[in-house]
């Protein structure tokens, strides 16, 4: 059974990233699923985490990614940790998008870097991207 089909009120709009066409000898051999409080140890347990379901933000395909890069009221957070972005990462074009590396080492060091004033003044009014892979 699929997790469309177990939970559809959860799953029903989740974006699936599928990985048709990998031999046989590249996939997973196995898969386990365990129940945790969050993905990524952002620290923010219980009443905090916000649920998947209660999701606001709009994915972008590549292009419309881009597109956004193009503009000047654009930021994009480099949510990686500061060992993966320093083996690499991209520069948005001149006069567009402002990218910002928190230089976190662990990812539940997110939510008090959110939080600090500096960081509020530099998000307001800017439409606000997230990476956190980089596939090459």
């Amino acid at each position: 059974m699929g997790l469309r089909e177990w939970d559809p009120k959860m799953f029903g709009e989740t974006d699936f990233k599928l990985t048709d066409g990998v031999p046989a000898g590249k996939k997973f051999k196995a898969l386990t699923i365990k129940r945790t409080n969050e993905l990524v140890a952002y620290g923010l347990d219980g009443d905090k985490a916000p649920l998947l379901h209660h999701n606001s933000s709009k994915h972008l395909d590549a292009l419309e990614y881009h597109e956004k890069l193009k503009k000047p009221d654009t930021v994009v957070i480099d949510v990686r940790n500061a060992y993966e972005s320093d083996i690499g990462h991209f520069q948005p074009p001149p006069g567009g998008a402002e990218l910002i590396d928190p230089k976190m080492r662990n990812s539940h060091e997110f939510p008090k870097w959110l939080a600090l004033p500096e960081t509020q003044a530099k998000l307001e009014g800017k439409h606000v991207m997230m990476l956190s892979l980089i596939h090459i």
